[in-house]
């Protein structure tokens, strides 16, 4: 498969907010028996959301907090959670959900990204999208050992302040309008 027929966007509404829900409950609590209330931590409401479909169908997610506006600024790529027949069918999913988690990083003007990853087969597929080990000692949660990681972004023109019409309009809108197939 291909990345034909997959989209990303940035979730904009309730129902897209739902399927994104559904996804990462389908992903982590049916398939991998994390608990729901670890899942669902309260940080989705200070977070933005990606929503990948394949075909129509929401079949990927992932949350993106910004998390310090310091020193260029902080980000946490997390709950990335692919249901697992899209997972088997399309690898194409990972890399079309980072490339978007990399555009809204940059619409942020935010240039340091830091998340964790449990399966350490996973790591490898961070590294091939430049992430690194923090150097960190791995993360234990709820049962589970996490790896730190991080990335910066680079970008290839220098950031620049929105304009006033710019920062009107919605993030979602602007997402849109500024990515390059994504």
């Amino acid at each position: 498969m291909s990345n034909q027929g997959v989209t990303v966007v940035l979730v904009k509404t309730l129902e897209e907010m739902q399927a994104a829900y559904d996804v990462r409950r389908k992903v982590f609590v049916e398939e991998q028996n994390e608990d729901e209330a670890e899942e669902f931590d309260g940080n989705d409401f200070c977070a933005a959301h990606l929503i990948a479909y394949q075909d129509g169908s929401p079949v990927g997610t992932m949350r993106l907090r910004i998390v310090s506006g310091s020193e260029g600024g902080t980000i946490i790529w997390e709950r990335l959670a692919i249901v697992k027949e899209a997972r088997k069918s399309n690898p194409w999913l990972f890399r079309k959900i980072l490339k978007s988690a990399t555009h809204y990083t940059k619409l942020m003007n935010v240039e340091h990204v830091i998340g964790i990853v449990e399966d350490p087969k996973l790591m490898r597929f961070w590294r091939v999208y430049g992430c690194e080990d923090t150097g960190e000692a791995p993360l234990d949660m709820g049962g589970h050992t996490y790896l730190p990681f991080r990335l910066k972004i680079q970008r290839d023109e220098p950031a620049q302040t929105p304009t006033l019409r710019q920062a009107i309009k919605a993030v979602p809108q602007i997402f849109e309008e500024t990515r390059e197939n994504a």
